[in-house]
């Protein structure tokens, strides 16, 4: 961590914050912050942006969140809509970056999230997580917990560049095989994204990147071709690149995006089909496996992981995105009664964006499931 970070403590009044919709890459429904700004320093972290209203200089310094475990806990008990669901540590800051080792606002959340049964998702670049081993394998008993390691090149040189402060790709990869080879019920894998045009995007370092998760005991890649350049972002990272050994990369980076936040669809389709090919090759899946509730939410949240993987399958193999799948999915996590319970009164054309093609898709698999065909009441003892 660079010596000029200033610290800052600073009490909130909430710490949890609920999504509109569980998000379909890392299946989070909720999102908390141990720490705003992060030390990492990441030149094409996406927080430097506007759109985040972060309230201190990024990197140099960092907000310590007060009581941030003793807030969360209060915040669980006296909500009655906060049923246990996946969250997502980070966000805006890595959850696990070098302050935590001082401060552990971390580590009490996750004691929080354990105690009250929440799986957790963390996705991060730092081996310090490691750490943290034993509790987070009690949480994927408990529940369910996924770990993510944030990794888009091997090369350190190139890496130490894009993420100063961040692990080297080499110490991430071997705490990503201690955690496998310690904690085997932790779904485990690599966020491949952004790849940066240009600087990561070639086949060596697709291959490369892919091939040593796979080594190191990845469960699946998720993968994002390109990044974004959004104001302030934008304006960091090309000031950064134009003052470094890189700076050859600016020019056809910003023809690449003409003026646009995210790169042209046609470029993100070719990097998918190469993506792909090697994932395939290396037997690694492109999605996570999701987290499935015990109450009634179970089959809406199965039925809403097989709508949304199908729908990312097609975007990723045709570059188009199915409106009805992806709505369908989302939707269904916030039915307040059970799909079975909707299939049973045959009534399945009524959920949003459920057209007939879906229905054929869905209606066998819920009929065929124990909770459609079982028995209840008084013939339950007969």
């Amino acid at each position: 961590m660079s010596n000029k970070v200033k610290i800052i403590y600073k009490r909130y009044k909430t710490a949890l914050n609920k999504l509109k919709y569980p998000d379909s890459w890392f299946w989070g429904r909720y999102t908390i912050n141990p720490y705003s700004g992060c030390v990492h320093a990441c030149i094409y972290c996406d927080a430097r942006s506007n759109r985040y209203y972060l309230e201190q200089d990024f990197e140099n310094e960092v907000i310590v969140k007060s009581d941030i475990e003793k807030i969360l806990e209060l915040q669980i008990l006296k909500s009655r809509t906060l049923l246990p669901d996946v969250v997502a540590p980070g966000g805006v800051n890595d959850a696990y970056q070098p302050v935590e080792m001082q401060e552990e606002n971390t580590l009490r959340i996750l004691q929080i999230f354990q105690k009250y049964k929440f799986p957790i998702n963390i996705a991060t670049k730092s081996s310090f997580i490691t750490r943290d081993i034993s509790l987070l394998n009690n949480i994927a008993m408990d529940t369910w917990c996924t770990v993510g390691f944030s990794i888009t090149t091997t090369n350190e040189e190139l890496a130490s560049f894009l993420e100063p402060y961040s692990s080297p790709p080499k110490e991430r990869l071997r705490a990503m095989k201690e955690i496998k080879d310690k904690a085997p019920k932790i779904q485990i894998g690599t966020y491949f994204m952004p790849i940066i045009p240009y600087l990561e995007d070639d086949d060596e370092n697709l291959e490369e990147v892919i091939r040593q998760s796979k080594r190191n005991g990845a469960d699946f890649i998720l993968f994002a071709p390109g990044l974004t350049l959004r104001d302030s972002q934008a304006l960091f990272f090309i000031n950064k690149l134009n003052n470094s050994r890189y700076k050859q990369i600016s020019e056809p980076l910003l023809n690449l995006f003409k003026g646009k936040t995210n790169p042209p669809a046609e470029y993100v389709k070719k990097m998918h089909s190469k993506l792909m090919v090697i994932c395939n090759e290396y037997d690694i899946p492109i999605r996570i496996k999701r987290w499935i509730p015990r109450d009634y939410r179970k089959w809406n949240y199965k039925i809403s992981e097989i709508l949304l993987n199908k729908e990312y399958n097609e975007y990723v193999s045709t570059g188009k995105s199915n409106y009805n799948l992806k709505w369908a999915g989302l939707n269904l996590n916030n039915l307040s009664e059970s799909i079975i319970d909707i299939c049973k009164k045959s009534e399945l054309s009524k959920l949003t964006n459920f057209t007939p093609e879906i229905i054929d898709l869905v209606e066998p698999i819920l009929k065929n499931s124990k909770e459609y065909n079982q028995k209840k009441g008084i013939e339950d003892f007969l």
